[in-house]
């Protein structure tokens, strides 16, 4: 009995792995950037999307009510993977293509954690990228900023 239970143990790590990720999109290597987004306008997002799906790296993060910041999920620290997001506002469909709102003026983040603020004004999706201080726990909820 104790050998089958050994012999099934790889197995049984492989099958929960997935959910021991801080994220479904694990980010591979370990440069990483850790990012959550965060809804500064005055209007729901019923449906924000980051990340790139061609490379398997993209997130869903659900509804963001104003106010309301997402989970934190882990990217490749690669432009590519981090420089789209789309948030959906009722049945408005809008795609931010993130090229140069990084802190200090550069082309690319570091690895770390950030958040992406993003409001509404005159119709389109403004960025503020906000680089956050320290270790940050990926399992954090949903919160009120």
């Amino acid at each position: 009995m104790r050998r089958t239970w050994l012999q099934r143990l790889p197995l049984l790590a492989a099958a929960l792995a997935p959910l021991l990720r801080p994220t479904a999109t694990r980010a591979q290597g370990s440069a990483q950037v850790w990012l959550r987004v965060r809804n500064s306008s005055q209007e729901a997002f019923t449906h924000v999307w980051q990340g790139l799906p061609q490379q398997g790296t993209d997130a869903n993060l659900g509804p963001l009510l104003p106010g309301d910041t997402s989970r934190w999920h882990a990217l490749p620290a690669t432009l590519a993977h981090y420089r789209k997001t789309r948030i959906q506002i009722g049945q408005r469909q809008l795609t931010h293509v993130t090229d140069q709102s990084f802190p200090g003026g550069q082309a690319t983040l570091a690895p770390g954690h950030y958040t992406f603020s993003y409001a509404l004004e005159g119709g389109a999706l403004q960025l503020v990228v906000i680089p956050e201080a320290g270790t940050v726990d990926s399992s954090q909820p949903l919160q009120k900023q």
